[in-house]
């Protein structure tokens, strides 16, 4: 079933509001081709496939590679991952094209700026030959290069599969118009409805019937049941229909040290609710939980969520839970999952946030859950980042909440995963606001036998009455903060930047 989605008005600033501001350096990139606004907008992070108003077929990866240097190509729409594209902000009113299965960038070989030259895919590099400049006319937009000012168009006017894309001087010919097609807010590839109105009532059903690449709505209702995503399924995006997110809850019950109906217990991984391991996966404006209840039967780990694909992004997001709620996970102690959460909120008392992925929390909400203490009521982090990664966790400027009594609340702790003797865990608290909960005196603790001062346990420029300064609370340098912006986190070898 393909439907309308029911969602509220994204957040992300919309291009149709600068446009103005925009004509005239437009006017005098394109000559004598005019070029006006008009109602059709392009939104940042959103997902588009990009139709040719000339041949009538969309852009698209050549062979849906994922190595840079691929050709940009137009082929028949086909609903797969690779002729979708997303337009990430570059400042100056230019935005670069981020292709959404390989997570690469378009942009114009060599940086030439002839006329007929090939537009690939590359990872990021921040020049300006990967940098375009959006603008409308009719419904239709222009792709214009920053460093060329060429604009985007069908070489030769082809009308053929596999059609080369190139640059050219801007004409304001059909074969220079594309048409932007929003992935998943005009359509849904997958409905799930708990009332039976959709394609299937529960998620993992949606998930085992989608193709990579595929939007799956999920309607306002309470999902129980666990989930996964798995490594074959890329580029799958779960969608909370009301915009709500407190709407649409996939939850499970389960625990570490509960029966898991096999004459063994789950432990702490297999706990989780939901786990995803297909690599560039996006949820939107729902709710993961673990709906153990602790105050019943007793404290144990329970995971919300175990993400461990690459490449993953989750936008006004809830995590529920108590003790070890999302665990940023990597497939391995080489292979590092890159995490990106924005305007999130996560919930729990004991290591709540844990693991050695590289996760990055951008304007989210933390809040630390009382346990009926007066002085310890848990670990907002449990980080395991491998001694070779230089990147685990940050908290960028996020507001770091409870209910716990004041004082009584670290920061974290490093975890030895398994016992590793390699894991040198990775914080970073930077320019947050610390709630009086923490510990002032001591926000950092041993454990399993890693002492807190031989892992990578830093603040920066925090704010509120938990941050105080002493000799227990080490502070990154000015200098050492250039180098670990969230940028620096996710960018990876290939130049990945989700960041809304």
């Amino acid at each position: 079933m393909s439907t309308n989605l029911e969602r509220r008005p994204r957040r992300r600033r919309r291009l149709a509001a600068v446009l103005s501001v925009l004509l005239g350096a437009a006017i005098a990139a394109a000559g004598s081709f005019f070029v006006t606004t008009s109602a059709h907008a392009v939104e940042t992070g959103v997902w588009y496939n990009i139709e040719s108003r000339h041949s009538g077929l969309v852009l698209g990866i050549r062979a849906a590679s994922t190595a840079s240097g691929a050709e940009l190509v137009q082929w028949a729409s086909n609903g797969s991952a690779d002729q979708q594209f997303r337009f990430v902000d570059a400042g100056g009113g230019y935005y670069k094209i981020e292709n959404r299965n390989s997570g690469l960038f378009l942009d114009v070989a060599s940086g030439s700026t002839a006329d007929g030259a090939t537009i690939q895919q590359w990872g990021d590099g921040g020049s300006a030959n990967q940098q375009w400049r959006i603008t409308e006319s009719g419904g239709y937009a222009t792709i214009v290069n920053r460093s060329s000012g060429k604009a985007l168009d069908v070489w030769e006017w082809s009308t053929a599969n596999g059609g080369r894309i190139s640059q050219y001087t801007p004409t304001g010919a059909t074969n220079q118009q594309w048409e932007l097609n929003e992935v998943g807010a005009g359509q849904a590839d997958i409905v799930v409805a708990a009332d039976g109105s959709g394609d299937y009532t529960t998620v993992q059903a949606a998930v085992n019937a989608a193709a990579s690449g595929a939007t799956i709505l999920i309607k306002a209702g309470n999902y129980k049941g666990a989930v996964t995503v798995p490594s074959s399924k890329t580029g799958i995006t779960f969608i909370g229909a009301t915009g709500n997110a407190a709407d649409v809850v996939i939850h499970e019950n389960r625990c570490a040290s509960c029966d898991n109906g096999s004459g063994g217990t789950w432990g702490t991984s297999g706990s989780a609710s939901v786990l995803l391991q297909g690599a560039n996966f996006t949820a939107e404006d729902l709710t993961f939980a673990n709906s153990y209840d602790e105050a019943a039967n007793g404290n144990s780990q329970a995971v919300a969520v175990k993400v461990q694909g690459d490449r993953m992004v989750f936008d006004n997001v809830r995590f529920l839970g108590n003790q070890d709620t999302l665990l940023t996970d990597s497939p391995s102690a080489t292979t590092v999952s890159r995490q990106y959460y924005h305007d999130c909120y996560v919930e729990g008392d004991v290591d709540f946030i844990f693991g050695r992925g590289t996760a990055v929390f951008d304007g989210c909400e933390i809040k630390s859950l009382t346990r009926g203490s007066t002085s310890n009521n848990g670990y907002v982090t449990a980080a395991s980042t491998e001694i070779t990664n230089p990147y685990g966790l940050l908290f960028y400027q996020c507001d770091m909440t409870s209910n716990a009594p004041a004082n009584s609340v670290y920061l974290g702790r490093p975890w030895p995963a398994g016992g590793s003797t390699t894991a040198r865990g990775q914080v970073l608290y930077r320019q947050s606001n610390l709630g009086a909960h923490f510990r002032t005196a001591e926000p950092w603790s041993d454990m399993s036998g890693l002492a807190w001062e031989d892992a990578r346990l830093r603040e920066y420029q925090n704010t509120g009455p938990g941050a105080t300064i002493n000799a227990n609370r080490p502070q990154m340098s000015s200098s050492d903060a250039a180098n670990y912006e969230p940028v620096d986190y996710l960018r990876g070898s290939d130049g990945w930047n989700p960041i809304r």
